[in-house]
């Protein structure tokens, strides 16, 4: 199987690896035949849709070739003057075979598809699962090289408006979890991008209320009415007008409610043995894992929660909480703050939307504004929460000056209203944050330690776009937590906590083993052990979809060549020595260290501190999706030259070292 990406710029990976499509006509060919896989496409819509109308005489000959060179690339190993399989000439076109290949659109409107289904028959966590697994998919505009062909625009437009839809699922169901301020975060950055559409603005009037924001949930509701009688004619439809009614008369309805408990789901009985019953002997039910439980991080919590007096005493500073995707920066941000006992100003950058500049800090301020109304808010920051273009800067004045004196006014109005109550910013994502906030932030990490207020900052390690900012947090003496996983006990807890039932020793290993205590692998791995096998044999559970759609994601961020020299050393197993995966991989060892530095970056692998040129994948799992993605007789072949290589490379017998080094057993 092929598989194609056009969510964004189109991809092809072939054979586990990322291949390279050529010039950016022949992408724009393979863009439009992925757009209508299945289907033939013919030459002459092809000639038009490439060349605008305008085909040059030499167009055909020219369309040949991109179409030889494409079959060379997604067919590697055919046999010459065999057929092609995946890219078919048919009639007087040519088509993608639609068993030969997969499309991250189909998974995509699969994924939405099961998320309105488990959202229409109330299960609100497995919905919001489905839209952010979907969501995750997208990378930009869909097929972007042939976005405004004709052929391929209603294509487009259905996929964008589903892409919509999906982020207003997500936001509702995150509102039903009862995560308003991320909620907020998510909808004020679409609403402004979408202002026409009317969910989004009733989702987010509902956010901001629920967040204690009445007053500026009303002047969302006005706005919108504002907006519509005067571009549209019309007014905003029935339940806007009685969400404004009920907004006003504080309607218990609108308060949120926690979610019904987890269904309990008994184990099958084998055949002839009756199924235990409730509060009786036998087995106990495994019950659905409940995915909102926290657990560990005390010593985390502790600098946060010690950070607090400090500041509270005048001694204001920034603490910083880095991590890979998935670690749990947010979770602890959240439990921080639900304990904290002062004001939080909440600000987040969102993920599945382009935000304006300083969209983080207009949150924050917004709040502040609600909490502090004695505090008189500054021109700037008027302008500013305004929502005008932060970025104008009026006719004579310096760009920079102007910067600097809106930056100024906005330290002064949260380190002057901290004199009142301390008070906590949360800046959360802020890996995703526009330039400008950045430089807000190393502006006020200045200053900060005059004021009565803790800044707690959440982003991914590694980031290139926040090296500049990090160095001026580090001048400031910033206060750094760094995540790593949870150990065995805290999988242990975690594991009994989601699943309602004491979790033994033996499975906890196991998790941990795979995952090293990665809390997104490790709660996607609990929802599958939904039976006493499973149970007591974790190492058997296959890696769930979500899990397995991060990795990949996470491997194709990383150079072509360094996720072809993972693909290899996963078949080379957990640890491998990188002189017989260059050797198998046929590159230089030059070229092989470079591509481990790239994934050493992205936090894939880590060298061994005990075997010189030995690494290692940080977790198992990680291991495991690339080992799966690679198929069956490319593994074999994998196999043969890594066993051949290992024996150039190793002194004695190459069979005898595979088998305690950690390599994957060999296919039959």
């Amino acid at each position: 199987m092929v598989e194609f990406r056009a969510l964004g710029p189109v991809e092809a990976v072939v054979d586990g690896r990322m291949v390279d499509l050529g010039t950016p006509k022949q992408r724009a060919l393979l863009a439009l035949l992925v757009s209508r896989v299945g289907h033939p496409v013919t030459v002459d819509v092809m000639l038009e849709e490439l060349w605008e109308g305008r085909p040059p005489p030499s167009a055909r000959t020219s369309l040949h070739a991109y179409v030889a060179n494409l079959r060379r690339v997604l067919e590697p190993s055919r046999a010459r003057r065999t057929p092609a399989t995946v890219l078919r000439t048919h009639g007087q076109g040519y088509l993608l075979d639609s068993r030969a290949v997969r499309v991250d659109v189909h998974r995509f409107c699969e994924r939405a598809t099961a998320g309105w289904h488990a959202w229409g028959r109330g299960d609100r966590r497995q919905a919001l699962g489905e839209f952010e697994a979907g969501l995750a998919l997208w990378r930009g505009q869909a097929y972007a090289e042939v976005a405004n062909a004709t052929h391929v625009v209603p294509e487009v437009e259905r996929l964008e408006e589903l892409r919509l839809s999906l982020v207003e699922g997500r936001c509702a169901a995150l509102l039903a979890a009862g995560a308003h301020e991320v909620a907020v975060a998510e909808l004020e950055a679409f609403t402004q991008a979408h202002p026409l559409r009317e969910y989004g603005c009733e989702l987010l009037s509902l956010a901001l209320y629920r967040a204690g924001r009445q007053a500026d949930a009303l002047a969302v509701l006005r706005t919108n009415q504002q907006r519509l009688a005067r571009e549209l004619g019309i007014d905003p439809r029935p339940a806007l007008q009685h969400l404004e009614s009920e907004i006003l008369n504080q309607a218990p309805a609108l308060d949120w409610q926690p979610p019904a408990p987890p269904v309990v789901r008994s184990v099958p009985a084998a055949p002839g043995v009756p199924a235990p019953r409730a509060g009786g002997s036998g087995t106990p039910a495994v019950r659905a894992a409940d995915p909102d439980v926290f657990v560990g991080r005390e010593a985390s919590l502790r600098q946060l929660a010690d950070a607090l007096p400090a500041a509270a005493a005048g001694r204001g500073q920034v603490v910083t909480v880095s991590g890979e995707p998935g670690i749990g920066k947010t979770g602890l941000l959240r439990r921080f703050a639900a304990s904290a006992g002062v004001p939080v100003l909440w600000g987040a950058c969102p993920e599945h939307v382009a935000a304006p500049p300083l969209w983080p800090w207009q949150q924050v301020l917004r709040t502040l504004a609600a909490c502090c109304p004695q505090w008189p808010v500054p021109g700037p920051v008027a302008e500013l929460l305004d929502r005008e273009d932060v970025r104008r800067v009026p006719d004579g004045t310096d760009a920079d000056a102007a910067t600097l004196r809106r930056f100024d006014a906005i330290v002064d109005y949260l380190t002057g209203a901290s004199q009142g109550t301390p008070l906590v910013v949360v800046l959360d994502h802020l890996h995703r944050a526009d330039p400008s906030s950045l430089r807000l932030l190393a502006h006020l990490a200045e200053s900060v330690q005059g004021g009565r207020l803790l800044v707690a900052v959440g982003h991914r390690s590694g980031e290139s776009a926040l090296t500049e900012t990090s160095a001026a947090l580090a001048r400031a003496g910033t206060t750094r937590i760094a995540l790593c996983g949870l150990d065995v006990q805290e999988t242990q807890r975690l594991a009994g906590a989601m699943l309602h039932r004491e979790v033994g020793s033996h499975t906890a290993e196991g998790l941990w083993d795979r995952t090293e205590g990665h809390p997104f692998y490790l709660r996607e791995l609990i929802k599958q052990l939904t039976s006493e096998q499973r149970l007591e044999q974790p190492h058997t559970v296959p890696v769930p979809v979500p899990v397995r759609e991060v990795v990949l994601r996470r491997v194709a961020q990383l150079p072509q060549q360094a996720a072809g020299v993972l693909s290899v050393a996963a078949v080379a197993g957990r640890h491998f020595d990188i002189d017989v995966v260059a050797d198998a991989a046929g590159v230089g060892i030059e070229a092989a260290l470079e591509a481990l530095d790239a994934a050493v970056a992205a936090g894939l692998i880590t060298e061994d501190q005990q075997r010189l040129g030995w690494f290692r994948f940080t977790h198992a799992v990680t291991a495991e999706v690339l080992y799966g993605a690679t198929g069956r007789l490319r593994r074999a072949h994998l196999h043969r030259r890594i066993g051949q290589a290992a024996a150039r490379t190793w002194t004695g017998s190459a069979s005898g070292t595979l088998e305690g080094a950690g390599y994957w057993p060999h296919e039959q």
